[in-house]
């Protein structure tokens, strides 16, 4: 997950895209993460990206590679995801999305194609994400949602947990809340929102910032969790947010739980030759 510059870096060469194209297509999709290893392509493994370029030759583009609007980390899935790619307008957009469906696999699906003008970036664009973690504490859970959530057994306290969600609102140092990837970049972050809805037996954790650290929702969600558990004092919290060691090493929650649940972008005018639309929510991801 990386932190989003400015709109002066959109399609900055070397920086994860072409200059800046009148050709540029978005590309509205979403996954499911399961055996896949996130967004970015890697030498070991299948990613997103992987296999939208792979769909996108298919279709005859020759162009560069799409590029998208965060990493995300293996397993992880997305409700919704922005990718931008520099194409010749030789192809109608719905002709477009009907090819990439034809030739993704069904765990990866493109639900719109539009005509973004060269200013739109995927990445450096986007103003903001929200994740949603899911934990099922219910007894037995449904095989259905089995890759889409983490199966808690045992007790949490509901308050101690809503005080360390608290906790996190705001500007802090988040360097104990990613990985030593993450330690390499900026590590001050800030959260619009940090906050438990349960709709039993579900508890969902929804995030939201202008942008994330490596591994830092899973990590985040991991503190909530122990403050539950009593393992971790919510007011601890204080002080790892200002940068000091935590006393105990904190865990990331598992992959499979986490959600990319919205990405936003500024206002602007309407897309033109756009095809396709996004589902209502509960097509998507139902629940």
């Amino acid at each position: 997950m990386t932190r989003g510059p400015k709109t002066a870096h959109r399609g900055a060469p070397g920086r994860g895209g072409a200059a800046p194209c009148a050709s540029r297509l978005r590309l509205d999709l979403a996954f499911d993460g399961t055996g896949l290893r996130g967004w970015q392509s890697q030498v070991k493994g299948t990613t997103v990206q992987d296999l939208l370029d792979q769909a996108l030759r298919a279709i005859g583009h020759g162009g560069g590679r799409a590029v998208g609007c965060s990493r995300t980390d293996a397993g992880v899935h997305a409700r919704a995801f922005a990718a931008h790619v520099d194409a010749p307008p030789e192809r109608p957009a719905d002709a477009i999305l009907k090819g990439l469906n034809a030739n993704l696999p069904p765990a990866v699906r493109v639900y719109r194609v539009s005509e973004a003008g060269g200013e739109f970036h995927a990445r450096y664009g986007c103003t903001g994400k929200t994740y949603r973690y899911h934990l099922f504490t219910g007894p037995v859970g449904p095989p259905f949602m089995a890759p889409f959530v983490w199966a808690w057994r045992g007790t949490l306290d509901r308050a101690a947990m809503d005080r360390a969600c608290a906790l996190f609102l705001g500007e802090h140092d988040f360097s104990a809340f990613t990985t030593e990837e993450g330690r390499r970049k900026r590590t001050v972050r800030t959260l619009t929102a940090c906050r438990l809805e349960t709709r039993e037996p579900l508890v969902i954790l929804e995030v939201s910032g202008p942008s994330f650290l490596h591994r830092m929702v899973r990590l985040i969600g991991g503190a909530v969790v122990a403050a539950g558990t009593g393992r971790l004092d919510p007011e601890a919290l204080r002080a790892v947010l200002g940068g000091a060691q935590p006393a105990m090493q904190i865990p990331a929650l598992p992959a499979q739980g986490l959600v990319l649940w919205e990405v936003r972008y500024p206002a602007e005018p309407p897309e033109s030759g756009a095809a396709g639309e996004i589902p209502p929510g509960p097509l998507l991801f139902p629940f």
